[in-house]
């Protein structure tokens, strides 16, 4: 199939996200200058961080990935059998790598199927949609670029049943209020014949849930300070991010971990766009 073709079956609808200027520096504000201070996780998925990530699931300690791939592996074909979807949607698709392994089986037979990535980077979307359609002939992508709950809100559901993806244990970035209510927007748009995939780790040693998010080879590290440098550019703040470290910290009580940047000082952080300062 020619390159022409191939463009002609992905499109990207774009909703309100974490790009919009407005949004980020509200966030700031309600999560920087409070106590305790807290950022959303979407901000970690720049082109950047999304590519961290992508490192993080290669490496030993990070397990969940390597266990969520051999479960698809395994079960893939009686997922679909079961499901039979002509559309599949996928919240927080990042790269599609896992995935692949439904969408191999969801595309194997010679109707044409639609695959509806949701993610909040425009670049992998659109980088994974140009590995997929060359891959698969008769798959269409229908790609939203957005948060969750906007990109449900847009999402206009094709004809026939549909199987909603939440994998790679991404849930557990929400709090549980968060988390009902995400479920409940995801509920809002299933119809009866819809299914709902959800991939999710299970509690166990302390010591592997740390390790696994914060990996020996200090990827992790990497991928979460790089929102202080997000800060830098979209905000105008002056992080220093030599200065700061990461930890993570499993919360027994909550079964989640945390994830903490620390500085190795007092200082001020001056935040341009905001006209304000921060004081650590």
């Amino acid at each position: 199939m020619d390159a022409s073709s191939n463009v002609d079956r992905f499109s990207l609808q774009e909703t309100i996200c974490q790009n919009d200027s407005n949004t980020i520096e509200q966030d700031v504000l309600e999560g920087l200058f409070s106590q305790p201070r807290s950022l959303p996780p979407k901000y970690f998925y720049d082109e950047v961080g999304s590519q961290l990530f992508d490192e993080i699931c290669k490496t030993t300690d990070y397990y969940p990935t390597r266990t969520e791939y051999a479960l698809l592996q395994k079960h893939a074909k009686e997922i679909i059998e079961i499901t039979k979807p002509t559309t599949c949607v996928e919240l927080g698709a990042g790269t599609s790598k896992k995935t692949e392994v439904l969408l191999s089986i969801f595309s194997a037979s010679s109707n044409t199927k639609i695959y509806m990535p949701i993610d909040v980077c425009k670049e992998v979307l659109e980088q994974s949609a140009e590995r997929l359609v060359a891959r698969y002939s008769n798959l269409n992508i229908e790609a939203i670029l957005g948060e969750y709950v906007p990109a449900l809100h847009a999402l206009k559901i094709n004809e026939g049943p549909t199987l909603f993806i939440f994998i790679g244990s991404s849930i557990g970035n929400f709090s549980l209020r968060e988390s009902v209510g995400l479920l409940q927007n995801i509920a809002g748009k299933m119809d009866l014949d819809d299914c709902f995939l959800l991939g999710l780790d299970r509690v166990k040693d302390k010591k592997v849930l740390e390790q696994a998010y914060d990996d020996s080879e200090g990827i992790t590290a990497k991928f979460i300070l790089n929102i202080l440098k997000v800060l830098n550019q979209r905000l105008g703040a002056d992080f220093n991010v030599d200065q700061f470290s990461h930890k993570a910290i499993y919360i027994e009580k909550d079964e989640q971990i945390e994830m903490y940047l620390i500085s190795s000082k007092d200082e001020k952080i001056q935040f341009a766009s905001l006209n304000t300062t921060l004081g650590l």
